[in-house]
């Protein structure tokens, strides 16, 4: 064997021997906060393709409920008004650790940049509307807590709230090597006795696709893929008969965890809702966090 061919195989051993290093490193993922201290995220959950998007339309049930079309548009009028409302506003996210081994978390709405004093009557209504949101709740839209090793520990919260959590802020509570997968505490589609299903499905996967060794920093990129199906038909009381009703959710998102540090460097994902029958709907939302 000629020495250039030994020199190529001992190269290419090294890196091999590296790379599998480097892929077998064991974390454990925890949150590190000092007493006292504030860590911020600049949140954001806001709408994206717009141009396809369709708000949640509750006409069917409203007509089923036996309410006149103009009340049923009226309904629909104030929907989308506090909606709308609620774009108006910044989020930011605050972790701090008041009681040990405990993340608790907060999630506060604050007024953008005020318009000018000459606001239209539209613009007017909705100034209004989004300082009633922000005064019914005190500026905090969330609050719950995590385990510092990331299990969540506000169990109270509801459900809406809790699936937020989860997705932010849940961490898998257990060593994870590359390529290992767990679930998470996500229960994006729920019903009561009045649906009836034919046929459902459930995804709940995050994947530690990546961990690198950056300079004594471990940093672990994730992959979350979550999808909830439901397909069925919606009994109303005192209706005309049932309502065919599909609803589907998913969540797709990618973040890096440094271990050493104990926080998020980039958290990015997109949440799509997609409804038909007794509720209609079709919108993403992404959601973010950015360290302030």
């Amino acid at each position: 064997m000629s020495t250039i061919r030994l020199l190529l195989v001992f190269v290419l051993s090294i890196l091999s021997l590296s790379a599998f290093a480097q892929n077998s490193d064991e974390v454990f993922m925890r949150w590190k906060l000092k007493p006292g201290q504030i860590l911020a995220y600049k949140t954001s959950m806001t709408p994206i393709d717009t141009a396809n998007q369709k708000a949640l339309d509750f006409g069917k049930f409203f007509k089923s409920m036996g309410a006149d079309s103009s009340n049923t548009n009226q309904a629909q009028k104030v929907l989308k008004q506090l909606s709308a409302a609620f774009q108006q506003t910044d989020l930011v996210t605050h972790l701090t650790e008041k009681r040990k081994g405990i993340v608790d978390i907060e999630i506060i709405s604050k007024p953008k940049d005020q318009k000018p004093a000459n606001q239209n009557a539209d613009e007017k209504k909705m100034a209004e509307m989004q300082e009633l949101l922000l005064k019914m709740n005190s500026g905090v839209m969330l609050r719950g807590a995590v385990y510092e090793t990331g299990g969540i520990e506000s169990f109270y919260n509801k459900n809406d709230q809790k699936n937020i959590i989860a997705m932010l802020f849940e961490l898998p509570g257990k060593n994870i090597k590359q390529g290992d997968s767990w679930s998470i505490d996500t229960h994006l589609l729920y019903a009561d006795q009045n649906f009836k299903c034919d046929s459902s499905f459930k995804r709940n996967k995050v994947t530690a696709i990546k961990i690198e060794n950056k300079n004594g920093e471990h940093l672990v990129t994730l992959k979350y893929d979550i999808a909830e199906y439901i397909d069925g038909d919606f009994n109303v009381p005192m209706s005309n008969g049932p309502v065919k009703t599909t609803m589907y959710m998913s969540f797709q998102a990618l973040a890096v965890f440094s271990v050493e540090k104990g926080k998020w460097i980039s958290y990015e994902g997109i949440i799509s809702d997609n409804r038909t029958g007794i509720m209609s709907a079709q919108n993403k939302m992404k959601y973010s966090l950015v360290e302030e």
